[in-house]
């Protein structure tokens, strides 16, 4: 049965319509894990994920959670769900696309190579916020990342 090792609830302003959840240190830096195509959710790579808003200048709330093993499905309705690999460093953070970073880092149990199933919920909601209202916690996320 999988095991929660850690969590952090936080929230970071989208610019952009993107932020990241990024690797610490920052020696690869992940808005360069791949070229976003089409309407996607999140890419992942070497330094932590690229993740894409509905919208833009507001805080979404986002949780990290930390698993041992591959977690059994969060409970609540969301919009899209979708899993990636990433390749991380000893903790993370989230990170706006020019570098406000949140105070809350999550320190992982080994570095390497993870699975990250991203959720995603009120993208509708979010799609119609005005520019620059920095609205807080219309859109909601839940990351969760266990070993590969």
């Amino acid at each position: 049965m999988s095991q929660l090792l850690a969590a952090i609830d936080s929230s970071i302003t989208v610019e952009y319509g993107q932020f990241v959840l990024q690797e610490i240190p920052m020696s690869r830096t992940a808005l360069t894990v791949g070229e976003p195509r089409g309407d996607w959710l999140v890419l992942g790579g070497a330094g932590g994920l690229l993740l894409h808003s509905a919208g833009n200048d507001h805080d979404p709330a986002v949780r990290v959670e930390l698993w041992d093993t591959e977690p059994p499905a969060a409970p609540g309705e969301w919009d899209q769900v979708v899993t990636v690999a990433c390749d991380l460093a000893d903790q993370v953070r989230l990170q706006s696309v020019t570098a406000a970073l949140s105070p809350d880092v999550l320190t992982l149990s080994r570095p390497g190579p993870h699975h990250a199933r991203v959720h995603e919920g009120g993208r509708a909601a979010t799609a119609e916020l005005g520019e620059g209202t920095f609205a807080e916690g219309v859109e909601r996320w839940l990351i969760q990342l266990w070993p590969a």
